[in-house]
């Protein structure tokens, strides 16, 4: 037990150090999603938003944790073969990740949680439900100077051997938190 807790202390002071010669800041933008495979043999093109908080970590690196909010519409075959009148998939995303900056160029493997939600609507009625699954990402693209960030980002969840995967094109905004 000593020797971990010995550990973590060391790892929270090297975090901190090395923290202190990052750059932080926080972002936020729209989602375009493109569903995958099966996913997009569903749904239609998704729509949403995000947030991020980056935390520097040495002269290039900063560990970031992202939320969003994206909707995908069912497609109106599937609709109509169900006898539903609107149908959607929401999912919010929770990941934590590591984002390398390479002068404006990024590279941000993510993991975490992907909270799914599927809405279904027959006249007045509607019926919710919801579930949660392992999340991933992989994304690229360009920080400006200005907190213009242009990116592309390859998202994936798995849950009992099922696999949804889709691409977000991504414009956001970063502000920087230095003091």
């Amino acid at each position: 037990m000593r020797k971990l807790s010995l550990t973590i202390a060391i790892v929270i002071v090297t975090l901190t150090t090395y923290a202190q010669k990052g750059k932080n800041s926080v972002g936020f933008g729209a989602d375009v999603g493109l569903p995958l495979g099966e996913f997009g043999d569903i749904c239609t093109v998704g729509f949403g938003g995000y947030a991020k908080a980056l935390l520097g970590v040495g002269s290039a690196g900063q560990v970031s944790f992202t939320s969003g909010y994206t909707v995908f519409n069912v497609k109106s075959e599937l609709r109509q073969m169900l006898g539903v009148d609107k149908s959607s998939v929401r999912i919010i995303p929770v990941l934590f990740g590591y984002r390398h900056n390479m002068k404006g160029v990024y590279l941000e493997p993510q993991i975490g949680l992907g909270i799914f939600s599927a809405k279904a609507s027959v006249g007045n009625i509607s019926a919710t439900n919801s579930e949660n699954a392992f999340a991933w990402g992989f994304g690229g693209g360009y920080a400006w100077q200005n907190g213009l960030d242009l990116g592309v980002n390859f998202s994936g969840a798995a849950k009992d051997g099922s696999t949804d995967s889709w691409i977000n094109l991504r414009l956001g905004y970063n502000i920087s938190l230095r003091k």
